[in-house]
């Protein structure tokens, strides 16, 4: 296929970048990177590169290229960079990511206005922070069986509190407090990231803690919901009702360190164990009465933390997400 070349050439305005480049200083790592992409992503940027710049005598350079001092953390800074510059360092969700990169990418997103890079980054923390119950069942691996080291975890959720607060996506935070709160609580206040929470989040993992342990009996009474000898249902009621009173009381004495997560207190392979035992009809209706008590629990959970009800939350999630 032949191409005209007898027209003159005309410039692409969207895919025509001069060769400027600036220096992003955050404390001592520098970054040197083309003005004209970062204008056109972020509208910060944007704004701080069209503003009337001092006298070349008075701003600061490096090898002759303006330098740009910022008040943010290093690495928060090289990510956000890396996923602006470099379109296969921060790929769209499910590709895998860190959460600390996620998060500072997220933090740097909304802070220098670049929409596709929040949005971004809000999709890939949505498995971690479910709105909804079937999206916290179906995490690769339950809150009682994690095996994460607690200084990392911990870690890992102040800092989602911090930014997730910071950047109002609200919507993550009540299972993020709540992944706190399953931790013992002499360890989360004796944590020294303890302290870079601001008061009143520590006050809302504190009252959402108490009330997390006042859930846990409501979780667990469909053990108590002992057959008559008038329910035609169940087909042995003495045997169904010393079933569920001996578990019952093993659980009260052998889970109290795990007390503080009633989402998790009777996970599934427990069924097998009783369900041998319970005839059918008791069975089906202990499932129901703690499937009851567990959505209970769940649509709880913002209020146990002081944050908006769940359509409240979720109406904000969809607004940021353009979903």
């Amino acid at each position: 296929m032949s191409t005209d070349n007898s027209e003159p050439p005309q410039r692409a305005d969207r895919l025509w970048f001069t060769p400027d480049v600036v220096i992003i200083r955050a404390q001592s790592p520098v970054f040197q990177v083309f003005t004209a992409i970062l204008k056109q992503k972020s509208s910060v940027f944007a704004d701080m590169f069209t503003m009337p710049q001092p006298p070349p005598a008075d701003s600061e350079t490096m090898d002759g290229v303006p330098v740009v001092t910022v008040h943010d953390e290093p690495a928060q800074m090289e990510v956000f960079l890396r996923a602006t510059f470099d379109s296969e360092f921060f790929m769209p969700s499910p590709a895998e990511t860190k959460i600390g990169d996620t998060l500072g990418i997220l933090r740097l997103a909304h802070k220098y206005d670049v929409p596709y890079l929040r949005r971004r980054a809000l999709h890939h923390l949505e498995p971690m922070y479910p709105t909804d119950l079937s999206g916290y069942d179906s995490q690769v691996q339950p809150a009682i069986e994690r095996k994460v080291p607690f200084a990392e975890h911990f870690r890992d959720r102040v800092l989602s509190v911090m930014i997730a607060t910071e950047v109002g996506a609200l919507w993550l935070l009540p299972a993020t407090y709540y992944d706190i709160c399953t931790w013992p609580l002499e360890r989360i206040l004796g944590e020294p990231l303890w302290k870079a929470l601001r008061e009143e989040e520590q006050h809302a993992c504190l009252i959402g803690y108490q009330a997390l342990l006042r859930q846990c009996p409501l979780i667990l009474k469909f053990l108590l919901e002992y057959s008559s000898d008038q329910d035609t249902d169940c087909t042995d009621c003495m045997n169904c009702n010393q079933l569920r009173s001996m578990v019952y009381s093993n659980l009260s004495s052998g889970l109290s360190q795990f007390m503080n997560w009633p989402l998790d207190l009777w996970p599934k392979q427990a069924w097998a164990a009783v369900g041998v035992s319970l005839c059918a009809h008791c069975l089906s209706s202990a499932k129901e009465l703690h499937a009851e008590a567990r959505q209970n629990c769940w649509d709880a959970l913002p209020g146990m933390f002081g944050l908006p009800d769940w359509d409240k939350l979720k109406e904000m999630r969809q607004e940021a997400l353009g979903t």
